[in-house]
């Protein structure tokens, strides 16, 4: 049974931006429920390094909510840092290593094109592919999209790579303007399509709308830095839940 992750565009993007300086530690309950989080496709590299307390080296490439700069220092406060902190304190003594591959406004065909320097120069194991946004935004055909995001995978398939990709954030106030739903759903169907582990992230993050664990719509200016620190952490814990999912 498949489930659910996101992104932030738009407005939390903008509310993130305001979080320049540096953001607390935060202690915030946003678990997700098992039937969101848990997805049947296996992580069998992962899985053997983390067996033999082997070193792991995770990429995470994807655009301006994986680069984190918006948090004010991306590589202390985006999900890629979280996500190795909370892997390293769930694998107590394990070489975790999580790179960084973020940058902003690039579409999927982008990204594509930096992954023999960004994602195969690096050796990982496992690549965490967070995509869709910028091509939502722009409205790019959503063929052409479901295409690249195909051809992107048969890339990182043909390197024997575990992957996860990541959807979108969500976001009422951009959700009203911007249709993502064709995109998630050829996000959905790739994942399917191809036997990969969907991170649902659009769907947690609505859960988590909905249950008032975050007011995604109205942050007050002097709470954005807190805000910040709050969605990126709770998106590194969770992250980090479900790359231990699926590697058992």
């Amino acid at each position: 049974m498949r489930r659910i992750f996101l992104p932030l565009p738009g407005l939390v993007v903008a509310l993130l931006a305001a979080a320049a300086i540096a953001a607390p530690e935060v202690n915030v309950n946003c678990r997700v429920p098992g039937e969101i989080l848990e997805d049947d496709p296996p992580l069998p590299l992962t899985a053997a390094k983390l067996k033999a307390k082997q070193p792991l080296r995770i990429v995470a490439i994807g655009g301006a909510s994986t680069a984190g700069t918006a948090a004010g220092d991306g590589n202390a406060y985006g999900y890629p840092h979280r996500l190795e902190e909370a892997l390293r304190a769930r694998h107590p003594g394990m070489d975790v290593t999580v790179l960084n591959k973020g940058v902003a406004r690039q579409t999927t065909a982008q990204m594509v094109e930096r992954f023999p320097g960004d994602v195969f120069a690096a050796n990982p194991t496992l690549v965490i592919w967070e995509t869709g946004t910028v091509d939502a935004v722009r409205g790019i055909d959503v063929d052409q999209f479901a295409a690249v995001l195909e051809a992107g995978i048969a890339s990182l398939r043909a390197h024997r790579l575990d992957i996860m990709l990541v959807s979108m954030q969500y976001n009422p106030s951009s959700g009203s303007v911007i249709n993502f739903e064709p995109y998630l759903e050829a996000l959905r169907h790739a994942a399917d399509f191809d036997d990969i582990y969907l991170f649902r992230r659009y769907e947690i993050m609505k859960y988590w709308t909905e249950t008032g664990v975050f007011d995604l719509a109205d942050v007050p200016k002097d709470r954005r830095p807190q805000f910040a620190a709050e969605v990126y952490q709770c998106i590194g814990n969770v992250l980090a839940e479900a790359v231990d999912y699926g590697a058992r």
